[in-house]
């Protein structure tokens, strides 16, 4: 785990919902397309299943992109995720509406992103992240950066570090090596 200060341990410590965005984030941002127009992503198991363990845990998940993807859906549903906002282009107005469904105030938030549209959220909530490949205008604003880019671990090591600072971690490990 990586070495935190005071103030961003407190940060951490008051997170009770990880929003994560999906294309650059949850996905290496490639969108492939077949010859009759459906739609690939590529999504990595071990992100998917630092989500788990954070729902586990009792800190909920969501998701706020920009665009709209049956694909979205399906991984959505597949972790078990409630809150799913797709095709937003004001994620500000979407973090607003997840306060009014989830009763979580983004002072009691994590957003991760990696890309400008991105920047509203990010400053609004408790706890920033970026992944490892975000352009520099994100990188430069948030309060952790991820060794490891979007779609490859990143929201993996996100989900360990808040669950390591909170001293949960130790609860994670109990359940896999009972």
């Amino acid at each position: 785990m990586p070495e935190v200060s005071r103030e961003l341990a407190d940060k951490i410590m008051a997170v009770k919902l990880v929003v994560f965005d999906v294309d650059g984030v949850l996905t290496d941002g490639r969108i492939i397309f077949s010859n009759s127009g459906e739609e690939t992503k590529l999504f990595d198991v071990k992100d998917g299943h630092g989500i788990k363990i954070l729902m586990r845990m009792g800190i909920d998940v969501a998701i706020i992109t920009a665009r709209e993807s049956e694909v979205v859906r399906r991984r959505a549903r597949d972790l078990g995720l409630t809150h799913v906002f797709q095709g937003i282009k004001d994620k500000k107005r979407a973090l607003e509406e997840l306060v009014k469904a989830s009763g979580v105030t983004p002072g009691e938030m994590a957003y991760m992103g990696d890309d400008i549209i991105d920047l509203p959220v990010l400053k609004s909530v408790a706890f920033s992240a970026a992944v490892a490949d975000a352009v520099d205008e994100v990188r430069e604003r948030v309060d952790f950066v991820a060794q490891r880019p979007g779609g490859r671990g990143a929201a993996r090591e996100l989900a360990e570090l808040i669950l390591k600072v909170q001293g949960k971690w130790d609860d994670v490990m109990k359940l896999y090596l009972a």
